[in-house]
């Protein structure tokens, strides 16, 4: 993408401008009027100068002087009102169209196929995407006053001033190339700066949650690991400040040459005016104004390009970063409906995008409808990437998967006919019944049942918000599962995927709740991935997988009968259990 900011521009306006455009729009109505008052109160000034020379000269009139003096009283309140609403408007507009905008990056992330969240790339544009929204918007905000108010100000002045004397048009070239070429800078060395730190930066956020976020704390503090955090957050931030530091370096003494020009461009026009004067090609009320007005100009060209522009330019590789994200390709699927929950995946092989091997290779697989299959294997082995193949959430990179006679592909899904329970479960910062209901909306009064399937007696304040953060209440890590879990069998589906459902919660619990899903899954397909053999046994069928494979399929005792991976492993299980009892009583 072109970094050229006028580019920039015409990409971002209609993005940023659309969510808000009634607001704008008013916006930009009062800011042409507040533009050209400023125009004006000049030009009245100047007039009532004038007014008062030729008063003391002994030829003017004095009812001229007080009209002229009201003029510019009332020009000057008229300006300062119209002041006064446009910034307060502008920081509401500004605020209103970055809300939007924010929803609006969260439906394209929505959009964004879920393995793009294995890449770090995509991670970083999706950390520079949010800070460049706000930015868009404030760039945004500064080309539409550049148009509504700069401009008509400056036309108008340009014209009062060739009015005067044509030679005074000068003064305007000489007050606008300096910031100009400034902006040019900032921008340069803006965009280079944001692409050098945006990786930096994600790594010093990533060390300051490990010794800020509640989560990370606890752990942090009771290992004494908060030294080592704190060095690698100072180690990124001082590779942060130091990338910058060397940029900000070099553009400090290109702006520093610039603003000598700068200075010695209001000096030309200070010796301009005062020659017109001497040689009584303008008055002297015309010599004050016009001198207070070169100054106003001055302020406003660095307000314009060093200041709103070049915040925008420091900033412009950011403002690329989210324009990047709002225009990157999109999945656009189709929610399909499922005839039977039956599963078949034909020679799929799938690789993490940043990964050198594949994680699945070759697998075949047939489950039948309303079948419950157990997979197994050792950590690594690809069984939870497995469930998100199945699920429909990661596309093989070649093979086929079919669900109820559908082709499960980039354009369509089934996900309303599935539901899940993943062993990486999300704990809303919401009350315990919306953190069920939210995998059915459309069953609001079931979520009790789905509940009590779970535990009956868990004791929770349905009002009270599960989380300190709302002056709620936290849960343990087993409470927790026990909500994932009611808000899995909540939804109605053809399909249940349970993934490590029950790691957090202790043994005769488990038993009990793999037995309530036996029960609640009777008329569904299940799908339960596991790494406690003995609780795999329940399952209709059982799938070995290893190194990406599928290795063994059958029933318990036939995998064991056949003395491959499967029984070493059950035989590995049932000797650590074995031990752990022994020990127990020993110790007794």
């Amino acid at each position: 993408m072109n970094k050229n900011l006028f580019q920039t521009f015409l990409k971002a306006y209609p993005v940023i401008y659309k969510p808000v455009w009634k607001e704008n729009l008013l916006l930009s109505f009062v800011d042409v009027f507040h533009g050209l008052s400023f125009a004006v109160l000049i030009i009245a000034t100047q007039r009532f100068f004038d007014a008062i020379t030729v008063y003391l000269g002994g030829t003017g009139s004095q009812n001229q002087v007080i009209s002229l003096a009201w003029t510019v009283i009332f020009c000057q309140i008229l300006s300062q009102l119209l002041n006064g609403f446009v910034n307060f408007y502008a920081d509401v507009v500004r605020e209103k169209g970055y809300g939007r905008i924010c929803v609006m990056i969260q439906r394209k992330i929505q959009k964004t196929a879920p393995v793009n969240f294995e890449k770090n790339d995509f991670l970083d544009d999706m950390n520079k995407a949010d800070q460049g929204a706000q930015e868009a918007c404030a760039m945004v905000d500064t080309v539409n006053s550049i148009f509504t108010f700069y401009v008509p100000y400056f036309v108008l002045m340009g014209m009062y001033m060739y009015h005067l004397n044509y030679i005074l048009i000068i003064s305007v070239l000489l007050v606008f190339l300096p910031v100009l070429v400034t902006n040019y800078v900032q921008m340069h060395f803006g965009d280079i700066i944001e692409q050098k730190i945006a990786p930096v930066r994600r790594e010093a956020e990533a060390y300051e949650k490990s010794l800020t976020t509640l989560d990370n704390f606890k752990e942090t503090k009771v290992l004494y690991a908060a030294k080592y955090f704190i060095h690698l957050f100072q180690t990124s931030v001082s590779q942060w400040n130091q990338v910058s530091w060397n940029i900000r370096k070099k553009e400090a003494v290109i702006n520093l040459g610039l603003n000598t020009f700068s200075f010695l461009a209001y000096g030309v026009i200070l010796i301009m005016l005062v020659y017109l004067t001497v040689c009584g090609e303008i008055s002297v009320g015309s010599f004050a104004v016009v001198f207070s007005a070169i100054d106003v100009m001055f302020y406003l060209m660095q307000e314009i390009f060093r200041d709103s522009l070049g915040n925008v330019a420091k900033n412009m590789g950011r403002i690329n970063n989210f324009l990047n994200l709002i225009q990157s390709e999109e999945i656009s699927q189709k929610s399909i409906r499922v005839k039977d929950g039956s599963i078949e995946l034909k020679n799929v092989n799938f690789k993490y995008p940043e990964s050198k091997q594949n994680c699945l290779n070759h697998i075949t697989l047939k489950i039948n409808s309303k079948e419950t299959v157990a997979v197994v294997g050792q950590n690594g082995s690809g069984k939870t990437t497995l469930s998100k193949i199945i699920l429909g959430i990661y596309k093989p990179d070649s093979g086929e998967v079919i669900v109820g006679g559908e082709k499960i592909d980039e354009r369509h899904n089934c996900f309303p006919d599935m539901s899940a329970v993943f062993q990486k479960f999300n704990r809303y910062k919401l009350n315990i019944e919306d953190n069920i209901i939210i995998s059915d909306v459309n069953d609001e009064s079931g979520y009790l049942d789905a509940m009590n399937e779970v535990d009956n007696d868990l004791n929770i304040d349905p009002e009270m918000i599960l989380s300190r953060d709302f002056d709620g209440i936290d849960l343990s890590g087993g409470q927790w599962q026990k909500i994932a879990i009611a808000r899995g069998i909540h939804r109605s589906c053809k399909i249940l995927v349970l993934d490590e459902p029950t790691s957090a919660i202790d043994p005769a619990q488990e038993s009990e709740l793999y037995h309530t899903f036996m029960r609640i899954a009777e008329e569904k397909t299940c799908v339960m991935i596991t790494h406690r053999l003995g609780l795999a046994k329940i399952a209709d069928r059982i799938i070995v997988l290893k190194d990406g494979a599928i290795v063994e399929d059958g029933k318990h005792q036939e995998l064991l009968e056949r003395k491959g991976e499967y029984c070493r492993m059950w035989s590995l299980q049932a000797e650590w259990y074995q031990n752990q009892t022994i020990g127990s009583k020993d110790s007794v």
